[in-house]
């Protein structure tokens, strides 16, 4: 690599992952800041404030690296053109076919990058933050002692019977509690002290019914119960949370759909990267925002099209032409833009 190819590939490449690092703050910061107010509002302990932050930055940064990729090039290399650089580097020999070859390192390593994220971080990542919003959601839903109510647990457990819950004062408590061979029946003329997790007992007495038919009674001066609830199984899991080798153990529509979209994220990254080689030569000079504005409306034309194509057809077969057809004629736009500035 001469001293042009080295300059032309350090440009693209600092202006690249500068892109990237003022998108990932920004995303990071928006993100943070919805999450600090759930966590105020109540909906979200703030242990888990980071981990929810991490993981979804994770998924986000496939998405960050195209874009970064994509303007980072457009706008290192319109900077060069705008300020006549480009006319001396052309003179040189290189064209934008040679442009092609000096960033295709730069395109590899983004792609790798944004590969191991896309196909294996990134759905492993949802998983877990799919794991820690069921464990939010159940812990929500841990009943709140109401007084003069009947309580009862999520899972139906348990039912409380309370008129005052305030530490040290007297009232009636009843407390039935079932498991799979047992009813118990507690019943106290007073609290020690209660909140939501757990509630104490003194001067009550115990009613234990087996299945069997076999009863027994036991007083006692003080009980310690907790009253959470074991945290359900979670059961459905998401597609886009599987692993891409999942996904291939058993291929229907919906699994094929999800394939390509992940794989389609990682083409278009590519297919766009080129694209904006030729792309920066559009408009020079004065004109020069508006290559990242053209830029930026093809950039989401894909992703939509994309999109559509993933969720319009009921087929495998036509899932696979759609999303071939998608790929080739960006394909086809970025050789038409090369032959175009060869001219």
């Amino acid at each position: 690599m001469n001293l042009i190819s080295q300059y032309l590939y350090k440009n693209c490449t600092r202006t690249s992952l500068a892109v990237f690092l003022i998108l990932f703050l920004i995303l990071l910061a928006n993100t943070g800041l919805r999450l600090v107010e759930d966590v105020n509002d109540g909906d979200i302990a703030s242990i888990f404030l980071i981990k929810l932050l991490v993981l979804k930055m994770i998924q986000y940064s496939p998405l960050i690296i195209s874009l970064g990729l994509f303007f980072g090039i457009i706008i290192s290399l319109n900077r060069l053109y705008t300020s006549n650089e480009m006319i001396i580097i052309q003179l040189n020999g290189i064209s934008n076919f040679e442009l092609a070859k000096i960033l295709t390192k730069l395109i590899l390593i983004f792609s790798i990058v944004m590969s191991l994220l896309e196909l294996i971080l990134s759905p492993k990542a949802l998983e877990l933050r799919t794991q820690i919003q069921h464990q939010i959601a159940h812990e929500q839903k841990i009943y709140t002692l109401n007084e003069g109510s009947f309580n009862i647990s999520n899972d139906g457990s348990r039912v409380i019977y309370i008129t005052q819950k305030n530490s040290s004062q007297s009232g009636n408590v009843f407390i039935k509690s079932t498991s799979d061979s047992t009813t118990r029946i507690d019943i106290s003329s007073k609290i020690k002290s209660s909140d939501d997790k757990k509630i104490i007992l003194e001067d009550g007495k115990a009613y234990s019914f087996d299945s069997d038919g076999s009863f027994s009674s036991t007083d006692y001066e003080s009980q310690n119960m907790l009253i959470t609830n074991k945290m359900p199984k979670l059961n459905n899991i998401n597609l886009q949370s599987k692993s891409i080798f999942e996904l291939f153990r058993k291929i229907n529509l919906s699994e094929l759909a999800e394939i390509l979209n992940r794989f389609s994220v990682i083409i278009s990254g590519i297919i766009l990267a080129y694209i904006a080689i030729p792309l920066s030569s559009f408009f020079r000079r004065n004109e020069k925002y508006k290559n990242v504005f053209i830029g930026a409306i093809l950039y989401f034309s894909y992703i939509v099209v994309m999109n559509i194509t993933s969720k319009s057809f009921n087929t495998e077969m036509s899932l696979l032409i759609s999303t071939f057809i998608t790929h080739t004629f960006f394909i086809l736009f970025a050789c038409y833009l090369y032959a175009n500035k060869s001219r």
